[in-house]
């Protein structure tokens, strides 16, 4: 997990105005935060983004000139900057969206403060946050586009990792989590013991260069590396 420093600086990119306000008034009222930046659009946000170099930036999707996804694919493309994506959409196409766009977090914009500084300490540190509630919607909309790839109707790339390297009972365990199986029931599925099921989690994080389950659970269903099941109990 990356190490931060005290004060988590920011950068806000949102086109309305009383909300950006609002959330640098809050957000500069605790003590691990800093906005050290506010765009007004995704064009200034990839400008401010370089300029300043934020620990995270808050995006908005619906922006003028550019919205916050293409904001995000052009940043992530130049630095490894974490995005939590803010917004008022829990559809799974913009979630989607916004995670193949490199975004780690996504949060609603009527969430508490409390779960707002939450995610913005867990993207600052290479974690991601998804809450529970959209991550189902996630994993769906994953499987659809997986399945898409496999009928070449939609292709993706998969990045450089140790993807390559996984073995098969790294694949199995990998197919558990993205299942949204816990470890004793991926233990109890594939018939070996739960400390097993914990070190191979370990190996396969490691492999897939992520920090968590729910980050290797988007990725292998973002690139394929899982059977496609559709929803759960399909």
């Amino acid at each position: 997990m990356k190490v931060m420093s005290q004060t988590i600086r920011v950068l806000i990119a949102d086109d309305h105005s009383l909300l950006r306000r609002g959330l640098v008034q809050l957000l500069n009222m605790t003590d691990k935060i800093e906005v050290v930046g506010q765009a007004l659009d995704g064009h200034e946000a990839v400008q401010l983004a370089e300029q300043l170099q934020p620990d995270v930036i808050l995006m908005d999707i619906n922006m003028p000139r550019l919205n916050g996804i293409e904001a995000a694919r052009q940043i992530t493309a130049r630095a490894r900057i974490p995005i939590l994506a803010l917004t008022i959409h829990d559809q799974e196409e913009y979630i989607a969206e916004m995670i193949r766009a490199g975004a780690q977090g996504y949060i609603l914009k009527d969430s508490e403060l409390s779960n707002l500084v939450q995610a913005i300490q867990r993207v600052a540190a290479g974690d991601s946050f998804f809450p529970s509630s959209l991550m189902e919607k996630v994993m769906i909309k994953f499987h659809e586009l997986a399945k898409k790839q496999h009928e070449g109707v939609y292709p993706m790339a998969l990045h450089e990792s140790g993807a390559q390297n996984l073995t098969r009972r790294e694949l199995e365990v990998l197919q558990c989590i993205v299942d949204g199986m816990s470890n004793k029931e991926c233990a109890q599925h594939l018939y070996i013991s739960e400390k097993t099921v914990k070190n191979h989690v370990t190996n396969l994080l490691r492999k897939l260069d992520v920090v968590d389950r729910t980050q290797a659970a988007v990725y292998a269903c973002q690139h394929g590396l899982v059977k496609v099941r559709g929803e759960r109990g399909g």
